[in-house]
């Protein structure tokens, strides 16, 4: 198995460890299974090289920059980079946001260094192991998307949104934060914030996880107005709350 490196934010200590490229290089390359193809600055280098280095996997610090927002914009261009995701936050709305973005695994930031190896293989071989907290929250989200699977078609009323809670809407479900919703639409961390607070009453969910759920349901209906492409793209009112 081949695999590319991407830099760290990371420092270690005796209670949680934080991954760095130095340490993970040294641990894949002293693996007879794992060749290390590459060490790459960003993620913008790695999408240039990985197609030519034919890489099985890409190592990526979860702290970059936009995060799976990030991710997500590299596989639009590079699909067929498989990106693991370190140092992840183990949390429900961490993994979904990761999963969502395209990956095909993560390891939680409180994995062992003697098993970092053994969980990249077993993640490129389709096995990935989550903590039960995790399993029982996906199970619960899968449950909550089958109970409202058979009313998907109904004519449900879609919410009067405007163009910013639009926006913010598909922002969220990118991963991003309030302040990088902010920087993003180029307006001010209050004026996020309180599209984001009306986000939320008009779509009757209580947590921002629950916006990518929201979405789903709508984003395959044919003619709903509620495609990503228009949202991202929407960029003529930069700076107008």
């Amino acid at each position: 198995m081949e695999a590319i490196v991407l830099p760290d934010h990371a420092v270690a200590d005796s209670r949680t460890l934080r991954y760095t490229r130095e340490s993970i290089v040294q641990l894949l390359e002293s693996d007879p299974l794992v060749t290390v193809a590459g060490q790459c600055a960003n993620l913008s280098e790695a999408m240039a090289l990985s197609p030519a280095l034919r890489a099985d996997i890409v190592l990526l610090d979860a702290r970059i920059s936009e995060g799976p927002a990030a991710v997500r914009r590299a596989l639009d261009i590079v699909p067929v980079m498989r990106i693991i995701a370190c140092s992840v936050r183990e949390t429900e709305d961490e993994i979904i946001a990761w999963a969502e973005a395209g990956v095909i695994g993560y390891i939680p930031r409180t994995a062992a260094l003697a098993d970092f190896v053994r969980l990249i293989i077993d993640i490129h071989s389709g096995e990935q192991v989550s903590s039960g907290r995790i399993v029982t929250g996906l199970l619960r989200r899968i449950a909550l998307s089958a109970r409202r699977r058979p009313n998907r078609d109904a004519a449900l009323p879609l919410p009067a949104l405007t163009k910013r809670e639009r926006q913010a809407a598909e922002l969220i479900r990118s991963g991003l934060s309030d302040k990088e919703i902010a920087r993003q639409l180029n307006i001010s961390l209050a004026t996020t914030k309180s599209h984001v607070h009306n986000l939320l009453g008009k779509l009757n969910v209580q947590r921002r996880s629950q916006v990518a759920e929201w979405l789903r349901e709508y984003e395959h209906r044919p003619g709903e107005p509620f495609a990503r492409p228009a949202v991202l793209l929407e960029q003529n009112g930069a700076g107008s709350p």
